[in-house]
């Protein structure tokens, strides 16, 4: 009967061969960790090659970003103070039980309190894309027709291929997606 209980916990628990401090890939000396990527969304195991692609892109972006001097740092706090406040039982909204949710489980899987998580998450997930769309703004400038949109998301496409290029032998990844 013990080992009924056993195998059945273990069966039905969250079960991935990676921890979070496996290095998934180095973009130009910065390590990016299944950590990292798994603090920001719920990535099985599967899904992780396709998701470090991603986040190997956009560190490349952030990088570049920082490199011309763009600071996002006194904006995130201000996202935080308006859009981190972790919502209370009280806000029976979807938004607020998917906040809660998301925020619930992710801070059990890192030792945090859902609060904590929830404001650490909206700092850094603030600068993540503050970063990114200042990066963009400054190459692209800012679109002031959908038509205008569509073509800024080809040449923002064609600026991530060009930075990967530049730096390829500066990338090495080490979880590659499947040809």
């Amino acid at each position: 009967m013990i080992l009924i209980s056993i195998s059945f916990v273990v069966g039905c628990s969250d079960s991935t061969n990676y921890d979070h401090d496996d290095v998934v890939a180095v973009v130009r000396g910065e390590e990016i960790t299944v950590g990292y990527i798994r603090f920001f969304s719920e990535v099985k195991d599967e899904d992780l090659p396709e998701a470090v692609d991603y986040y190997v892109r956009e560190t490349l972006v952030i990088q570049e970003a920082k490199d011309m001097g763009i600071d996002v740092s006194e904006g995130a706090e201000e996202a935080v103070e308006f859009f981190g406040q972790y919502p209370s039982e009280d806000v029976d909204t979807e938004r607020g039980k998917e906040i809660r949710s998301f925020a619930d489980d992710q801070a059990e899987k890192f030792g945090m309190e859902p609060e904590e998580f929830h404001e650490e998450y909206t700092r850094r997930s603030y600068e993540r894309s503050e970063y990114q769309n200042q990066f963009f703004k400054e190459h692209l400038g800012e679109p002031e027709t959908e038509k205008e949109a569509k073509e800024m998301d080809e040449k923002a496409e064609q600026l991530i291929n060009e930075l990967l290029k530049k730096h390829e032998d500066e990338i090495e990844i080490i979880i590659k997606k499947s040809q």
